[in-house]
């Protein structure tokens, strides 16, 4: 449930978010709350699982979210979508 609160809290202050300039502290909070939303879920810290999500989420954040965060209509068309295994980011994307 603390997911959740945070969520809320986060949903009323996305429109003026959304033009405001991305800062550092956004992204560690981002990825605080998704810390937390996987251990609400039961996800052990020390699972597998638990630090392949984390570190995906993580990367995506501050690299391929962060590249794009004015507008939408900044991101390139035909991306591809990045390989993540266990080991991390897929040597044919890095």
């Amino acid at each position: 449930m603390k997911w959740l609160a945070m969520r809320s809290a986060t949903v009323s202050t996305r429109s003026t978010a959304s033009v405001s300039p991305r800062t550092e502290d956004m992204d560690v909070r981002a990825i605080a709350c998704f810390d937390q939303a996987m251990d609400d879920i039961g996800i052990a810290r020390d699972d597998r699982l638990w630090r392949a999500l984390r570190d995906y989420f993580a990367w995506a954040t501050n690299t391929t979210m962060a590249r794009y965060h004015h507008s939408a209509d900044d991101v390139p068309n035909g991306l591809r979508i990045p390989k993540w295994s266990w080991e991390g980011l897929g040597a044919d994307y890095a």
